[in-house]
């Protein structure tokens, strides 16, 4: 009889009183690795529409524009989102590639690494390491890259896009 008592008096209690709001105070999100989701940032049309046409002209000599403007372009709309050692990453797994033929001339066992960089490079996406627009430079490269002239022509161009992210994104 007791419990009953003291349940019955508790059920009054709360029956009979206004309990006031809870205040909930937020407190920020923790800070957590900055993951890039620009979809709408890509590479600019021209230079996709141009790497489309491949690396030459007809005369077999690289096109300019993949040195100057485009390359310039390139390395604008990756923006400050792509860090310097995941752009260094890169280019250094190329120049390897480019060495290690130059040492054994041996094309088709090079090109099994240059293949590699489309897996390397969707693995930093999927982890939120690089933006979209790299992704998309890395990727439709690795598509046009069918022969050792065209890997040959890569490595120029992808030397050029550093030299100017460099220039456009010096270090701090």
């Amino acid at each position: 009889m007791r419990k009953s008592v003291i349940s019955v008096a508790i059920n009054l209690f709360l029956e009979n009183f206004i309990i006031p709001p809870v205040i909930i105070a937020i407190r920020p999100a923790k800070k957590t690795k900055m993951k890039y989701d620009n979809k709408n940032k890509s590479l600019p049309t021209a230079y996709l529409n141009k790497l489309k046409t491949g690396y030459r002209d007809l005369n077999n000599c690289l096109w300019e524009e993949f040195i100057t403007t485009l390359a310039d372009e390139v390395a604008v709309s990756f923006g400050r989102k792509l860090k310097n050692h995941q752009l260094r990453r890169f280019f250094n797994h190329v120049k390897e590639a480019d060495n290690r033929l130059r040492m054994t001339n041996d094309w088709n066992c090079v090109k099994l690494d240059v293949k590699k960089l489309s897996p390397f490079v969707s693995e930093a996406k999927g982890k939120g390491k690089i933006p979209h627009s790299f992704y998309e430079f890395i990727d439709e490269n690795v598509k046009q890259i069918n022969a050792r002239i065209d890997f040959e022509a890569f490595v120029e161009h992808f030397q050029a896009v550093v030299a100017y992210f460099t220039y456009r994104y010096p270090k701090n």
